[in-house]
């Protein structure tokens, strides 16, 4: 990863850890066009609002759409503190976002904290089973992705 993508899926792990301290699982997700400037950011808001679909992913897709930001969405980046569910990866897919990046791998912090449904389909081979080239970077910066799910864990 080069120095902005660094930043940018840090502060998607910095928005992990605000979903964390208000008592949602700590995901978050940073949207950058293909130029590199930021046009949406989201956070897990599932247990906050009762939308089951209220996933960082989700939620950022959602806030570039409604700030008018669409067609910024065709070939851009999306950086996930975690990897992305298969939910959230087909609608990566259908956003025509190209490109992947996530912190902490699913088995790891599903390892920390836990959750159920659980799909044995990774973000990779869901993006892969689709008709477009998406490019899946991850994990990345190990225990920095981990710690909002260890800190999360601590106090749920």
């Amino acid at each position: 990863m080069i120095k902005s993508e660094e930043t940018h899926l840090r502060r998607a792990i910095s928005l992990a850890e605000h979903a964390g301290v208000e008592g949602n699982r700590p995901f978050g997700a940073v949207i950058a066009a293909a130029g590199g400037a930021v046009v949406a950011e989201g956070r897990n808001e599932v247990a906050s609002t009762g939308i089951v679909t209220a996933h960082a992913e989700l939620v950022a897709i959602t806030a570039a759409i409604a700030a008018g930001h669409a067609g910024e969405l065709i070939g851009a980046t999306i950086y996930a503190s975690g990897e992305p569910c298969p939910m959230c990866s087909a609608a990566v897919v259908l956003a025509g976002i190209t490109r992947v990046v996530f912190g902490a791998a699913e088995p790891d912090f599903t390892a920390i904290i836990g959750g159920h449904p659980r799909f044995a389909l990774r973000c990779a081979e869901v993006i892969g089973s689709s008709d477009t080239s998406v490019t899946v970077s991850g994990p990345n910066l190990g225990d920095e992705a981990l710690a909002p799910f260890w800190r999360y864990a601590a106090n749920p």
